[in-house]
């Protein structure tokens, strides 16, 4: 698995949290370590979707329905992890 791709993955979905869905965010404060959801980084569940969707755009992967609600609990580097390990392409 490339580091590089991983990198990229990161920088997309902190990228499309802050910019695009406009959820603030203190990048130096957010790490792999960080929950997507309460107590973390805060994504509800519209949010998720939303990221998904753009995630499935962006690096050509698929996320069942059945697989969104589980990333709530996941943190940003078992997500980055999952997006690579799904077959994600630069």
């Amino acid at each position: 698995m490339s580091v590089v791709l991983e990198d990229e993955i990161r920088a997309f979905v902190l990228d499309t949290i802050t910019a695009d869905m406009g959820q603030p965010l203190d990048r130096d404060q957010v790490g792999d370590g960080s929950p997507l959801g309460s107590g973390g980084i805060d994504l509800d569940s519209l949010s998720l979707i939303e990221l998904t969707m753009r995630l499935e755009r962006r690096f050509q992967v698929e996320f069942p329905e059945t697989d969104i609600e589980p990333l709530g609990a996941m943190s940003l580097g078992e997500l980055v992890a999952d997006v690579a390990k799904r077959g994600a392409t630069a």
